[in-house]
């Protein structure tokens, strides 16, 4: 997750901020603040990656604080909230690089539009620091010399992008899921759950290489209904964000121009 702080000097409306995203996956809220130059100095030292600020807050007001990071170079990212609607505000917040302007009392989907745009940004900005990695190599079908792990092997090849559990197998084989688990490490080397998972991301990463299909649409394909878990388990295995591994690999595989003196 990525790191976000709220600035607003009504405890209330940082509350109800926190309980609104309260489930939301992108953005884990690691601070509070109810004064703008407590929150200056917080952004200047720790630069989280998000903040949600108000526009009329004691100290240095909001637009004070967009400006400054904007002169200093800060990378943080600001979404303004705001009890006011009046275009003259939200013109200068954007102005000074705040990516959105959310009214009070908020509109859940608003703001999980305007974290979805923060995560975007930010996911894209990492995109070109990242070098690319190997994604695992274990969709090969290995064989096997016990034939009821060799239809368990052949079954996952041929459903992986299905619901597939340690049970099910059992089933399918005639045996109890505690005895498959241990036929299955004790042959191939590896858990039912870490051998699918290689599975996944393995066929995972090579659309994202090879097609430009959607991310939401790649997880859907190889077995997840999440997308966040995808992205979660895709970057715990290769060390990169689907998005990042995408944008990463299309930069190193891309042709350089000859350049001649």
């Amino acid at each position: 997750m990525y790191q976000a702080i709220i600035v607003d000097d009504e405890k209330w409306v940082i509350k109800s901020l926190i309980a609104t995203l309260g489930d939301q996956k992108y953005f884990e809220i690691v601070g509070e603040f109810y004064t703008g130059t407590s929150a200056y100095s917080y952004i200047r030292e720790y630069k989280p990656d998000l903040a949600f600020i108000d526009v009329q807050i004691s100290g240095m007001n909001g637009l004070e604080i967009l400006q400054t990071a904007k002169e200093e170079r800060l990378p943080t990212l600001f979404i303004v909230i705001s009890g006011h609607a009046e275009f003259a505000y939200a013109q200068k917040a954007l102005f000074h690089n705040a990516i959105s302007y959310c009214l009070k009392p908020f509109s859940r989907n608003e703001l999980l539009d305007s974290l979805l745009k923060a995560y975007r940004i930010l996911e894209e900005r990492n995109a070109s620091k990242a070098p690319i990695s190997e994604a695992p190599k274990e969709t090969e079908r290995i064989m096997v010399e016990n034939k009821t792990v060799q239809a368990m092997l052949n079954y996952i090849s041929e459903h992986f992008t299905e619901d597939i559990s340690i049970q099910l197998l059992a089933d399918i084989t005639g045996i109890t899921p505690n005895y498959a688990s241990q036929l299955f490490k004790e042959e191939t080397g590896n858990t039912f759950s870490n051998y699918l998972t290689n599975i996944r991301i393995q066929k995972a990463s090579e659309l994202l290489r090879d097609t430009d299909m959607a991310i939401f649409m790649v997880a859907g394909q190889v077995g997840y209904k999440d997308y966040f878990y995808f992205a979660k388990v895709f970057k715990k295995i290769t060390g990169h964000t689907p998005s990042t591994y995408r944008s990463a690999y299309r930069s190193e595989s891309a042709p350089k121009e000859n350049v001649h003196e």
